[in-house]
């Protein structure tokens, strides 16, 4: 979790890779459990740009470059 000012916060989870299913699971999980409404991000190597349950996977050398 990153606390932001002003009481924001993001989530990150970073995996090297979640093509396998059971690792995107396990690397998901604790980003589907958070309740609250802000931002969560899944950062991998993947080149799979998506939003899955809300939750923004990214290239994180695709994230890294937009920042």
């Amino acid at each position: 979790m990153v606390q932001k000012s002003g009481n924001e916060r993001e989530y990150y989870q970073v995996a090297y890779t979640v093509n396998d299913e059971k690792t995107f699971e396990r690397e998901i999980s604790s980003l589907r459990s958070i309740r609250d409404n802000y931002p969560k991000y899944l950062l991998t190597l993947d080149y799979d740009n998506v939003v899955i349950e809300g939750i923004q996977k990214k290239n994180v050398i695709d994230w890294l470059l937009e920042k």
